[in-house]
């Protein structure tokens, strides 16, 4: 699914990485405490694999689909403003699978109702739905059987205390423009966190542009990034791990 942030455009790499830790570990549990789009778990083949987010309304999307739900064929801006003042009011009157599904599907590059609604556009002469381009990204995932089986929860990361697992964590980056619930995220917590689940004898994998100097880069790749349309700019993706963890 097309999601702010997403690792869509990396996966090839990463993926390959994290399986080989699952592999050689033997792991049986393999955890996303930052889901999100779902573009690396659909990948990953584990006896048990476990995706949480903070928005509850991504969640229920993908446990609507998972219960074999639809989606609208089509989001009019009408739609999409009255999903978006339910979300923001807590009008509990549109079902949160529905709010979910408008917000990252009809917004504009995936930003659940910060960036305004997608609509039509045009690209090299032809128009462009891109409602339903995110559509069909979405249930093209839940056809190809990654979604299937995955264990889905709303919970905070902090939440969990695991042990034995292969953890991948993909949180809002630091120095980046944050939107929704990621504005207040306490990234020295964050890394404290993922210190001592490495220690816990989890094998913890952490995306970001940059992290403290006791954790270790394990792959690094300069990439293209966007915010709008003619606004590009090159990054460079990193995959961490805590320099005195396991599984290294």
């Amino acid at each position: 699914m097309k999601y702010m942030g997403s690792k869509a455009k990396i996966t090839k790499y990463i993926v390959p990485i994290i399986q080989r830790k699952i592999d050689e570990s033997g792991a049986r549990y393999y955890v996303e405490p930052f889901a999100g789009g779902c573009n690396v778990i659909d990948k990953i083949k584990a006896e048990y694999r476990i995706a949480s987010d903070s928005n509850k309304y991504l969640i229920a999307l993908f446990q609507h689909l998972q219960d074999g739900g639809e989606l609208p064929e089509h989001i009019t801006r009408e739609e999409y403003n009255k999903a978006r003042e339910a979300y923001r009011t807590g009008d509990n009157s549109l079902q949160a699978w529905y709010i979910g599904a408008v917000g990252f599907l009809a917004s504009y590059n995936g930003r659940f109702y910060d960036g305004g609604y997608a609509g039509y556009g045009k690209d090299k002469g032809r128009v462009r739905d891109y409602y339903k381009e995110s559509r069909n990204n979405i249930l093209m995932q839940m056809q190809q059987g990654g979604i299937s089986g995955i264990d889905f929860s709303c919970r905070d990361y902090k939440s969990y205390t695991p042990q034995g697992c292969v953890i991948y964590c993909d949180p809002p980056y630091e120095g980046t423009k944050k939107y929704g619930n990621a504005k207040d995220f306490d990234y020295l917590e964050f890394w404290e966190t993922m210190r001592k689940w490495s220690r816990r004898n989890n094998i913890v994998l952490i995306s970001e542009l940059q992290a403290p100097d006791d954790f270790i880069t394990i792959w690094e790749k300069e990439v293209d990034r966007s915010m709008k349309a003619k606004e590009h700019f090159r990054a460079t993706e990193k995959l961490f791990m805590w320099g005195g963890g396991n599984g290294q």
